[in-house]
């Protein structure tokens, strides 16, 4: 990892800190929904670009990443690896693309609410590539900021 890179995930994991500190995972719940509609809406009324495609499987594979990770908080095994492989194929379209980030966000959602019926140990931390460990209410903040902090990157029409 580059300095750069450990400086960046310093600066971002404060911020997440920040973000999730006094918030329940009720109130993650509710804002994760809240803006999963809004980019739901962006998504579709965005141009089937390159640029746009790449920036939306980007957001796939770190929500379905960030997903594998905040499972352990269940019970299944912590699994070290990147987000690339949780990306949709190549040539996805951008439809193909939205479909995709809304299962993921439901899959986030369902999880979230399953941790919340069921319970979880809210002291556990578990390991982010860059930003070090989070705690499973600073990982729905993470997956949340997200998509809130790189949705400039996602072009509308000209």
């Amino acid at each position: 990892m580059s300095v750069l890179q450990r400086l960046i995930g310093l600066a971002l994991r404060q911020l997440v800190r920040r973000k999730a500190q006094g918030l329940s995972l009720e109130a993650v719940v509710a804002s994760l929904e809240e803006y999963g509609t809004n980019l739901d809406a962006r998504i579709a009324h965005a141009p089937d670009t390159p640029a746009n495609r790449e920036v939306v499987n980007h957001w796939v594979g770190i929500e379905r990443w960030s997903l594998r990770r905040v499972r352990v908080a269940r019970g299944e095994p912590l699994v070290l690896d990147g987000y690339r492989a949780y990306r949709e194929p190549e040539g996805a379209t951008l439809p193909e693309l939205n479909g995709a980030m809304r299962a993921a966000r439901e899959a986030t959602l369902a999880l979230a609410r399953d941790l919340q019926r069921t319970g979880f140990d809210h002291g556990l931390t578990i390991p982010h590539n860059d930003l070090g460990p989070l705690t499973v209410v600073e990982w729905f903040v993470y997956i949340d900021q997200h998509t809130r902090r790189e949705a400039i990157r996602l072009r509308g029409k000209a």
